[in-house]
């Protein structure tokens, strides 16, 4: 099934890696990538169980075949907020000097 915009109605985070790339909201994204995402922003990170820090209810993973899909059109609303930052391709790894 589809949404209105033609995406899926649920990502996991190998689709989502891919479609902050599509839309162009990162240079470049790994599924790995996103998922330190979510471990890094635990706090606010909109899904899994619980609430955020700020109180709002997380929606919960949908589970298909043992992966975590999240809702396409909330995944890219919380994105648009608050875009990954990098440290991007000219920036030195950390450590170097």
């Amino acid at each position: 099934m589809t949404s209105k915009n033609n995406l899926p109605l649920y990502i996991s985070f190998t689709e989502g890696a891919q479609l902050l790339v599509d839309r162009n909201l990162v240079s470049s994204m790994t599924p790995q990538g996103l998922r330190y995402i979510a471990r890094s922003r635990a706090d606010e990170w909109p899904f899994g169980e619980g609430r955020t820090k700020s109180g709002k209810k997380r929606t919960p993973y949908f589970m298909a075949s043992g992966t975590r899909m999240m809702p396409t059109e909330e995944f890219l609303a919380y994105f648009e907020k608050k875009p990954p930052r990098g440290r991007g391709p000219n920036k030195k790894p950390r450590g170097s000097r």
